[in-house]
């Protein structure tokens, strides 16, 4: 399945949510292995382990992930799968690149969300945060909280508490 989604808004016009394609692989990869301790799976990921993740993705209905981009350079990267009938699952939230690209993963969230919103309103939203991940903070100040704790956390946002803003979605 070729999946080509980009999401804009007028609030960020330098941000959007591009669908991810084969020309980001080494980008998705080397954010990934650069942040593996945040991640439930911490091993160095090969390019060939990347390829075979990406095909089977590209064949996956339910799987969404975009590539962040700031004025047109990819920054980051985000993802979402729709495989239960009640939730939306987050996952691969990764800032690409150090620096000041803070508050525009926080907007690229409400992006991010706000499609979520429009596509499948009345599923609910979580992601598996590990404990030790420096991004929980980061979780809370985009209206997240913990719904469960385990070994690592459980985290939802109630629908009510969603960030929407106003977007524009291309898909083919």
């Amino acid at each position: 399945m070729d999946k080509k989604i980009t999401i804009r808004c007028e609030s960020f016009p330098y941000l959007s949510l591009v669908s991810a394609t084969d020309a980001n692989q080494e980008d998705l990869r080397t954010w990934k292995n650069n942040h593996r301790t945040s991640f439930f799976y911490q091993e160095m990921i090969q390019p060939e382990q990347q390829l075979k993740w990406f095909q089977g993705y590209q064949e996956r209905t339910d799987d969404y992930m975009f590539v962040i981009e700031e004025d047109g350079h990819p920054i980051g990267c985000m993802a979402f799968r729709t495989e239960e009938e009640d939730a939306i699952d987050l996952y691969n939230i990764i800032r690409g690149e150090e620096g000041e690209h803070k508050v525009f993963m926080r907007d690229a969230m409400y992006l991010m969300l706000s499609y979520i919103r429009e596509k499948f309103p009345q599923r609910s939203i979580k992601c598996d945060v590990l404990k030790d991940n420096p991004a929980v903070k980061w979780y809370h100040k985009c209206g997240f909280a913990i719904l469960e704790e385990k070994e690592y956390y459980i985290m939802g946002i109630n629908n009510d508490d969603i960030t929407m803003v106003q977007i524009d979605v291309e898909e083919e």
